[in-house]
């Protein structure tokens, strides 16, 4: 039984092609008395012939008007073999005026399941933590819908 599992284990990482993720923008969506809130755009690519579950994002962005570093829950599912738009928020503080945002760069990991009810298993058990790192970068912010900021986050 323990060889077995061990077979199938070695196989399904052995088999494993990651999504593809992509940093296509970083939009401003708020401005706030004490904080801007701003949202990554990214491409992904489910490279499966079945849907992919997404389970966390862990990243670092950074630009001249601060740092933000924070772990998000995806709670999405890829469909197979499909390109997908999402989006991940950044929140920078400042002291009550606006920095223009002149460069940035984004880098992280999104940890994810692999298909099937094993994989599944292994999973939950933390015995098979797939992920894939990702990084972008940019020389300024696009200008999404304005508003106003939450001040809570």
């Amino acid at each position: 039984m323990i060889r077995t599992t061990a077979v199938a284990l070695i196989a399904l990482v052995g088999c494993q092609s990651d999504p593809e993720i992509r940093v296509e923008a970083v939009d401003l969506v708020a401005r706030g008395e004490h904080a801007d809130e701003y949202s990554i755009q990214l491409e992904l690519f489910n490279p499966w012939p079945q849907p992919l579950v997404l389970d966390r994002w862990q990243y670092e962005f950074a630009s001249d008007a601060g740092v933000w570093s924070t772990e998000w829950v995806a709670s999405r599912t890829l469909p197979p073999r499909s390109y997908t738009m999402d989006s991940l928020p950044v929140v920078l503080r400042h002291e009550g005026s606006s920095a223009q945002i002149s460069s940035w760069r984004v880098h992280g990991t999104l940890r994810y399941l692999l298909p099937g009810q094993l994989a599944e298993t292994l999973f939950d058990l933390g015995v098979s933590r797939p992920s894939v790192d990702f990084a972008g970068s940019g020389v300024s912010t696009q200008a999404g819908p304005e508003a106003k900021a939450v001040e809570s986050r």
